[in-house]
């Protein structure tokens, strides 16, 4: 059975915490512009993966920075620190060298 993130179609990038998807027009919200939830979800995809541990998000806090329209976007996480039972962590979305997501993710270890 297809996972959430590859029924979305987001692919794993060459490095820890980064991760791609190549939007559809079931990613836009209207037409012309991707919905934040998309967003949402490839800036914490990005953060979980750069936490390398087996992590489910319990809080996340995401800023639109400028419309993503459909192409190719880049998701690239990174731990800002590692605990015993929290990881707090930032994902970033970027399309065509242009930041327009960032988020704030702290996850639980599982």
């Amino acid at each position: 059975m297809p996972t959430f993130n590859s029924h979305l179609g987001l692919r794993a990038g060459a490095e820890p915490g980064s991760v791609s998807l190549d939007t559809k027009p079931e990613h836009e919200v209207m037409p012309g512009t991707i919905h934040f939830a998309v967003l949402a979800t490839l800036a914490e995809v990005a953060a979980a993966s750069a936490a390398q541990a087996a992590v489910v998000p319990t809080a996340l806090s995401l800023q639109l920075l400028r419309r993503a329209h459909p192409g190719a976007l880049e998701g690239r996480g990174r731990v800002l620190k590692a605990g015993r039972t929290l990881i707090f962590a930032e994902g970033e979305v970027h399309q065509d060298g242009e930041l327009v997501a960032k988020a704030a993710v702290t996850f639980a270890r599982v």
